[in-house]
């Protein structure tokens, strides 16, 4: 008996729930389409994206976890823009008098002269190398960075060392939804 009554809820509730859905729209865009003013920090926006400059150094594995911990991922340009953007906010920031490096996903730790992007996957197909680089120097270095030193190019270093870091945030995705009454 109680499995028939049950049964039936569960069958009501299923047509309920199809009539319901009728009155709803919804809808996902890629960025804040709205322009809507929310709280991004310790994230800025540079270009088209959301990044953590780290005042903080760490070597390249702990730079990755601490970007983890941010919900976010060590730095992948995905063109060069995107690395033209991150170049001049850094320029403008400013070296402090002295050679500052920052971490990014690139390395070719999965196949020793191969540069990927860690966070993608994906093979390095800008062109932002320093002159000579990467050089993997004794063979030895396997983590990409930029560098003031070099206008903020890539350049490949040891990945035990450390450096300040970058992580970029996640893609903003924005969720309408329309209820109609």
């Amino acid at each position: 008996m109680l499995q028939k009554i049950v049964g039936i809820l569960v069958v009501l509730i299923s047509i309920r729930l199809c009539w319901t859905y009728d009155k709803f729209a919804t809808e996902f865009k890629d960025g804040n389409t709205n322009d809507v003013s929310i709280n991004t920090s310790p994230f800025v926006k540079i270009g088209n994206g959301y990044y953590y400059i780290s005042l903080q150094a760490a070597n390249w594995f702990m730079a990755y976890e601490s970007c983890r911990k941010l919900r976010s991922e060590l730095v992948t340009f995905e063109n060069s823009e995107e690395h033209d953007a991150i170049q001049t906010y850094l320029q403008k920031k400013g070296s402090e008098g002295h050679t500052v490096m920052y971490w990014t996903s690139g390395n070719d730790l999965g196949k020793n002269g191969v540069h990927n992007w860690f966070s993608s996957a994906q093979p390095i197909k800008i062109n932002r190398w320093a002159p000579g680089q990467p050089d993997n120097y004794q063979n030895k270095e396997h983590c990409d960075y930029l560098s003031s030193e070099y206008q903020y190019l890539l350049s490949d270093g040891r990945c035990e060392c450390y450096k300040r870091y970058i992580c970029e945030a996640p893609k903003q995705e924005t969720i309408s939804i329309v209820v109609w009454k």
